[in-house]
C-alpha cells in the first residue's frame, strides 16, 4: 500500500530527460572547521582531490573568512570522474583574490568562472592550480558537468554513497541511479516505517544515527526499496606530540606540534586557559609551559602539556681541532679522544688534519661520533666544511632531542649525557661546540694529575702508583674517559696524551 502511495506520489512530478549529470560539491557544507586541511571528497562519480603540491608552506585548507578552501600557487586542485567532463562552474568565497587559476586540459574562462573542454579533446580529470608566488583563490562551489555513461534503460535501484556503515562527526550521503532518466526519492526510515519522501538533488548531511530508503521511478515503474543505516560513533582524537619534549635549554627553542589524527586542528595554550590555533613553530626563550590539545568537528583530545626551562648555569665547551687535539694529535686515521672537561669527543673512525679540522669516516665498522659528558648535554653545534657538511650526520637509533641541518652547519638540541650520531659519508667540522647544564670549571690541564700546569710522565706515574695503593684520594682529573671510575683505561689514556703532545 505504502509502494502504491509513492508510485502514486511520483507520479505527480515533472520528470524530464538528460544527456548530461551535474555534481556539486558546496564545501561550506562539510563541516570543516576553521583552518582544517582538506585532502579528498568525492560526490556520485566526481572526486575533488586537493594536494599542496610544490608549497610546503601552505597546504590546501578551509577557513571561515570567505567560508571557502583556499587554494594557493603551487597547490593543485584534481578533479575526475567516471566518464568525460564537459564543464566546471566555480563559485569563490568574499574577498576573493584575482590569481589567475592554470589547468592542465580544457581552458578556464575567468570572466564566467567556468571551465570547459572541446568534445574533440575529452577528458575524465582535470588539474587546477594556482597562479602567482602569493596570495589564493578561494573556491566555496564547484558544479561538475559530466558525460551520462552508458544508458542503462531497465529500472535499477539507486545506490548509495557510503552504503552504510559507521561515521564520526557529519556525513555527506549521496545517491546514484545507473537507470537512464531514472529519478530517485529517499526517507528517512525503513519500509515499514516510513518517513516524508523526498525527492533527491544532492548530499544528504547526516548528523545523528540514521536509516535511510530510498528508491528510483521512471515512468509508471518504481524499483525496490534500498535501505541502510549510518551509524555514528564517537570520534577519537590522539593528543599532539612535543618537539622537542619537556627538556632544559640554553639560548632558545623552536617547539613544533603534530597529531596522528587525520585531518586534526592543533590549538596551544600558555596558561591552559586562552586558547589560539598552531600555524607553525613555537619560540621560546625563557622559562615556559605550553598546553596543547587537538580538535576534529567537536571531538577533542586530552590536554598534553610541555615544560622548558632556560638554564641560567651553563658551560659551553669549545673543540678547536688547531689546539684541542686529545690523542688524534698524530693525524693519523684511527679512532681517536678528545676530552674537554666535562664533555668527550671520540669516534671509532676518523683523524685530525694538519689544516684544521675533525674528519670523521662512514664505515660498517665504525662506532661513529659520540659525544658525551657527566652534565646534561643541551645543545651541540658543528661547523661544518663544503662539501663534508653536518647533513651526512644523522642521530643514531634510540638518541632522543631535535637534529636540524642549515647549509654546511648543524645544530643538536635535547637534553642529555651522550649523543650518538651515525654518517653517511665523511664529515668535516672547523669546531664543535658543546653547551652543557651548570657551571664547570677545569683549573688544571686535562691529566694534570699533580696539579703542576702540566700534564706530562709525572702525572702519569702518579696516577700508576695511585691505582697500584688503590688510593681513595685520587683527583677527578684522572677520570679521563669520564665514567666515574678511575682505572687502567684512565691511565692508558693518560699515557697515549703524553705520548701525542
Amino acid at each position: 500500500m505504502k509502494k502504491l502511495f509513492s508510485l502514486v506520489f511520483v507520479a505527480l512530478l515533472a520528470m524530464s530527460a538528460w544527456a548530461d549529470t551535474s555534481v556539486t560539491f558546496d564545501f561550506t557544507a562539510q563541516g570543516y572547521s576553521g583552518g582544517q586541511q582538506v585532502h579528498e571528497l568525492t560526490v556520485g562519480d566526481v572526486t575533488v582531490t586537493f594536494d599542496k603540491g610544490t608549497n610546503t608552506n601552505n597546504p590546501p585548507a578551509y577557513y571561515t573568512g570567505g567560508n571557502a578552501v583556499r587554494l594557493y600557487p603551487g597547490n593543485t586542485m584534481t578533479v575526475s570522474a567516471a566518464t568525460n567532463i564537459k564543464k566546471i562552474d566555480f563559485t569563490f568565497g568574499a574577498n576573493d583574490n584575482t590569481n589567475n587559476i592554470l589547468c592542465d586540459v580544457g581552458s578556464y574562462n575567468k570572466a564566467g568562472k567556468q571551465w570547459t573542454i572541446g568534445s574533440s579533446d575529452p577528458s575524465t580529470a582535470v588539474v587546477f592550480s594556482v597562479d602567482g608566488t602569493s596570495g589564493h583563490r578561494r573556491i566555496q562551489t564547484l558544479v561538475v558537468t559530466i558525460e551520462e555513461a552508458n544508458p542503462v534503460t531497465e529500472l535499477v535501484a539507486p545506490v548509495f554513497e557510503p552504503n552504510g556503515g559507521t561515521f564520526t562527526g557529519s556525513l555527506a550521503v549521496t545517491l546514484s541511479c545507473a537507470t537512464q532518466n531514472a529519478d530517485i526519492f529517499w526517507f528517512y526510515g525503513t519500509e515499514e516505517d516510513q518517513g516524508m519522501h523526498n525527492h533527491y538533488y544532492g548530499p544528504i548531511y547526516l548528523t545523528e544515527t540514521s536509516t535511510l530508503t530510498a528508491y528510483s521511478v521512471k515512468g509508471n515503474e518504481m524499483s525496490e526499496y534500498v535501505t541502510v543505516t549510518f551509524t555514528k560513533v564517537e570520534q577519537t582524537v590522539e593528543a599532539p606530540v612535543f618537539t622537542p619534549a619537556s627538556c632544559v635549554f640554553d639560548d632558545r627553542l623552536d617547539v613544533t606540534l603534530t597529531c596522528a589524527t587525520p585531518n586534526a586542528t592543533i590549538y596551544y595554550s600558555l596558561d591552559n586557559e586562552l586558547w589560539s590555533q598552531y600555524e607553525g613553530a613555537i619560540p621560546v626563550t625563557d622559562n615556559l609551559t605550553i598546553w596543547a590539545k587537538a580538535k576534529v568537528g567537536d571531538a577533542e583530545s586530552e590536554v598534553v602539556s610541555a615544560t622548558y626551562t632556560k638554564s641560567t648555569n651553563i658551560t659551553v665547551i669549545t673543540f678547536d681541532p688547531m689546539v684541542d687535539m686529545g690523542s688524534g694529535a698524530d693525524h693519523g686515521r684511527h679512532a681517536f679522544t678528545v676530552s674537554k672537561y666535562p664533555v668527550t669527543l671520540s669516534t671509532g673512525d676518523g683523524m685530525i688534519s694538519e689544516s684544521g679540522s675533525y674528519r670523521f669516516y662512514a664505515r660498517n665498522d665504525s662506532s661513529g661520533l659520540v659525544i658525551s659528558s657527566i652534565a646534561p648535554i643541551l645543545k651541540i653545534e658543528f661547523f661544518g666544511q663544503f662539501g663534508y657538511a653536518a647533513k651526512h650526520l644523522s642521530l643514531a637509533e634510540g638518541i632522543s632531542g631535535t637534529w636540524t641541518t642549515a647549509g654546511d652547519d648543524g645544530v643538536w638540541e635535547g637534553y642529555a649525557h651522550e649523543v650518538a650520531f651515525e654518517l653517511d659519508m665523511q664529515v668535516r667540522f672547523n669546531k664543535i661546540i658543546v653547551t652543557v647544564e651548570g657551571i664547570y670549571e677545569q683549573e688544571f690541564p686535562i691529566g694534570d694529575i699533580n696539579h703542576d700546569g702540566f700534564t706530562n710522565i709525572t702525572d702519569v706515574t702518579m696516577l700508576n702508583n695511585m691505582l697500584l695503593n688503590d688510593s681513595t684520594d685520587i683527583p677527578v682529573d684522572a677520570d679521563l674517559n669520564h665514567d666515574g671510575v678511575y682505572n687502567i683505561t684512565d691511565l692508558t689514556m693518560l699515557i697515549n696524551l703524553v705520548l701525542t703532545q
